[in-house]
Order: structure tokens, then C-alpha cells, then sequence
């Protein structure tokens, strides 16, 4: 799980750099920073795993103090990114207008509120990647970690698919409400549904599974 939700979200701040980086002003050089950190991390994950399988109980605890980091990430480009359209729905003039916008950049609560959402990320990140050397976690360098820029898309995408239904619990409800907005709105030709809530609440993992029900449905 720790592997799919790291790749995911590398992805993501891989996106959010490249779309929004006028806005981000000083805050992307902070993004970027934690996208390497991540894909340095990268490397390690296999050899964590393998441990955690064989019941080294320290790589198991690593990976689940990673793969809640990734989560936190998740959630904290998720809020920035409802926060960016929330404040473009109060001043309707600003929309479509980045430029604008970004002159307003420094004088945004909520991207301050991200900036440093994201330095105590990275602080605990660092902790967490500093902590594999004593754990024995190494990197494993083979021809998939090396691999082109295909397969590391090819990647991307199966990390949005590999969610196990049968192991999750209390979604079922809201991924039929989802799938039956989507159906409505579909024919409304609407596009998007937002998925809001607290950290930890499962909003990615409810997503996956929307997104494998359609993509498997054609």
C-alpha cells in the first residue's frame, strides 16, 4: 500500500508544480524539494517491503509512518487546490485571470497556511527518510527503477487501480453516491464532483475505487 500511495502522490506534486507553479511563487521550490526527497524514497521502498514480509517489524512501522505521510501530503494539495477555487468563486473577475491572481499570491492566507503545511511535512519527512539507514533500508537500483518515462506513467496509472474492495470497509455507500452524481451529471454534461473531509477520512482511496468501478464498466 505504502508503495502505490507514494507513487501516487509523486505524481501529483509532479502535476501541481508543472500548473500551477506562478502561484505557488516560492512555495514550489518547497513542492519540488519534497517530490525528490519522495523519489529518493522511492528506491528504498522494495527493499522495506521485502523486509516487512519477512516480519522485520521496523520496516513495517517505516512504511506505515511513510504511508502516512503520503496520505497528509495528499490531503494538503487536495485542501490548496479546493482552497485556489473556493477564492476565485468569491471574485468571479479573478477567474480565468492567473496573472492577477498570482500579484495577489503573497496576500493569500491559505497559501501561507500551505507553505507551512508543507515545511512540517517536510520535517517529519526528513526524519522518516534519515531513520531507513538505521533500519538497514537500502535502495534497490534494478531496470524497473531505471525504467523510461513510460513505464513510470504505466505506474501512475495502476496505482489508482490497485485498491482491494474486500478489504475496505464503510466506503460502499459513498461509492455508489459518487457513481450516481457522476451518471447525473454526465448528462447534465458537468465534469467534476469534489471529494471534502478530514485527513485520514479515506478520500483517495474512495476516489480509486469510483474510478476502477468506471474504467472497468467499459
Amino acid at each position: 500500500m505504502a508503495i502505490s500511495i507514494v507513487t501516487f502522490v509523486v505524481g501529483k506534486l509532479s502535476d501541481l508544480t508543472a500548473k500551477e507553479a506562478k502561484l505557488l511563487g516560492g512555495i514550489g521550490k518547497q513542492v519540488e524539494r519534497m517530490e525528490r526527497e519522495l523519489k529518493r524514497i522511492q528506491c528504498c521502498l522494495k527493499d522495506a517491503d521485502s523486509k516487512r514480509s519477512r516480519g522485520d517489524e521496523q520496516a513495517e512501522n517505516w512504511l506505515n509512518d511513510l504511508r502516512d505521510m503520503a496520505y497528509r501530503i495528499d490531503d494538503a494539495v487536495d485542501t490548496f487546490h479546493l482552497q485556489v477555487e473556493d477564492y476565485c468563486k468569491k471574485d468571479r473577475s479573478l477567474r480565468g485571470k492567473l496573472k492577477k491572481l498570482c500579484c495577489k499570491a503573497k496576500k493569500l492566507p491559505f497559501l501561507h497556511k500551505f507553505g507551512k503545511e508543507l515545511a512540517d511535512i517536510q520535517n517529519v519527512l526528513d526524519e522518516i527518510s534519515n531513520s531507513k539507514n538505521a533500519y538497514t533500508i537500502t535502495p534497490l537500483q534494478d531496470q524497473e527503477d531505471r525504467g523510461s518515462h513510460t513505464e513510470i506513467m504505466s505506474k501512475r496509472r495502476t496505482a489508482y487501480q490497485e485498491v482491494d474492495e474486500t478489504e475496505i470497509i464503510g466506503l460502499e455507500s459513498d461509492k455508489n453516491n459518487i457513481l450516481n452524481m457522476l451518471r447525473r451529471q454526465y448528462t447534465a454534461r458537468r465534469a467534476v464532483i469534489t471529494i471534502v473531509g478530514a485527513g485520514g477520512l479515506g478520500k483517495t482511496t474512495l476516489a480509486r475505487m469510483v474510478y476502477r468501478r468506471q474504467v472497468y464498466r467499459y
